[in-house]
């Protein structure tokens, strides 16, 4: 059996455990310790000099050494220090008569996994600090290869204590924050980050995005992942965190937002004197788009829609009457009751628009929304005859919008109706013609919010 597979499972596989002792009183006695308390889970071998445990050790299949330091052939530090040097990756216990304090915290520190003082043990505690010597012994070989990831990952890699120090530092987080680890040691991380810009606390995991000062005063932006690390009892000890240099991602996304927004405003520059030719064209219509666009967008931005959503009513509202530039002049503004041919011709115009505008590689669906802003939820409208399901909803913002201010306004075959008149139109005919939370929100904001067509 291999020490390593040993180490899998203390609870449960036969553990070889040597004691090098030469009191045959303390040797009977860890034996009938480890019978009471190991439930059959200890098979022990001893030795009472220190060269017959090494010869013994040579074959390399013993889970755990119980090391009497005073010992026939050796006495004190160096016993330890022999019997370490022969088999570094097995846990010892260092068994003393003495509680010897300086020699306790010197064993431990050179690689011990504990010191018991022999007038002190029972059972319990014994078995218990072989468990615990195995387990600690597991997770330091385990981590050895995780040494070599800490050395040479592309992360900053920072261990602080319960009060923020640094007490770990990889070659990565130098190179990061520009300090040596000598530099940041003890020091908290108050030294380096300066502001959280977001993050989010889940299964004790903190992960999120913070600016932080390199050495040489410029400023980054790193994204963290922060992680606590318990002991064996389940109590925090360190925090383990693990941080990459995304400064020159976020400069590349400023500058996208940043050409976004540009070509936003050249867009609705360009949207804008589409609009102007129109109104140009036709004087009874000037005004009627950017009235029916303001009342299309407070209906959007009451009803919550995206930022998406909103620019592409709002556009859309701008131009959404464009394809009136094919129709006749003497029908636009012709006075009086037109014929049933005009407005056949008249009813071209949502399609035209649409030719006009799919040309345009807008970001957001323009030429859709001005091809069916005249549909009806009963399939009444008109160019395709849409029904509810088939119409988009900005179509349908746009359709009680524009039917309000169309009613609200002069027209050259009548005058003015009124927006009670317009209102009374949309709440009648909510979930027939229009779609009845559109009609609801738009009513509500003319009563409710004071909005006003001007």
């Amino acid at each position: 059996m291999s020490v390593k597979s040993e180490f899998r499972n203390p609870q449960s596989a036969i553990i070889r455990v040597l004691l090098i002792e030469d009191n045959p009183g303390d040797a009977l006695l860890i034996q009938e310790m480890l019978a009471e308390g190991g439930g059959g889970r200890f098979q022990l071998e001893c030795a009472t000099h220190l060269s017959a445990g090494l010869e013994r050790l040579v074959n390399n299949d013993i889970g755990l050494v119980l090391l009497d330091l005073g010992l026939p052939d050796s006495q004190g530090f160096d016993t330890f220090a022999k019997a370490y040097a022969q088999v570094p990756r097995v846990p010892i216990i260092v068994l003393s008569g003495l509680a010897d304090e300086e020699l306790a915290t010197k064993t431990v520190q050179e690689g011990a996994q504990d010191y018991l003082v022999k007038g002190h043990l029972d059972s319990n505690v014994l078995v218990r600090t072989i468990r615990y010597a195995i387990e600690r012994k597991r997770t330091e070989e385990e981590l050895r290869g995780q040494a070599l990831v800490f050395e040479n990952i592309h992360d900053g890699i920072i261990v602080t204590d319960l009060e923020g120090k640094i007490i770990r530092w990889n070659p990565a987080a130098e190179r990061m924050f520009g300090y040596y680890k000598d530099e940041v040691f003890r020091k908290t991380l108050g030294t380096l980050t300066t502001r959280i810009i977001n993050g989010t606390l889940r299964d004790d995991r903190w992960a999120g995005e913070m600016n932080f000062t390199r050495k040489d005063g410029t400023e980054g932006v790193c994204e963290t992942t922060v992680i606590p690390l318990r002991d064996e009892h389940g109590t925090i000890s360190t925090v383990f965190g693990v941080s990459r240099d995304i400064t020159e991602r976020k400069q590349g996304e400023r500058e996208l937002q940043r050409s976004y927004h540009k070509l936003r405003e050249t867009l609705i520059t360009t949207v804008n004197a589409l609009a102007s030719t129109i109104e140009m064209r036709d004087r009874y219509t000037a005004g009627h788009q950017r009235r029916v666009t303001m009342l299309a967008c407070a209906i959007a931005e009451e009803m919550g829609l995206t930022e998406e959503q909103f620019d592409g009513i709002r556009l859309a509202g701008l131009v959404h009457d464009i394809g009136k530039i094919t129709i006749p002049a003497e029908i636009l503004n012709k006075y009086g009751r037109i014929s049933a041919t005009e407005f056949n011709i008249i009813k071209t115009h949502p399609l035209e628009g649409y030719k006009v505008l799919k040309e345009i590689e807008f970001p957001w669906p323009v030429a859709q929304i001005v091809l069916q802003h005249h549909e009806r939820l009963d399939g009444s409208g008109y160019p395709q005859g849409l029904k509810n399901g088939g119409i988009m909803l900005e179509a349908k913002i746009l359709a009680v919008a524009d039917v309000v201010e169309a009613m609200a306004s002069n027209r050259p075959y009548r005058p003015a109706l009124g927006i009670e008149a317009a209102l009374e139109e949309i709440t009648k005919n909510r979930g027939v013609l229009y779609d009845p939370e559109v009609a609801d929100v738009c009513a509500r904001v003319f009563i409710e919010r004071g909005f006003k067509l001007e």
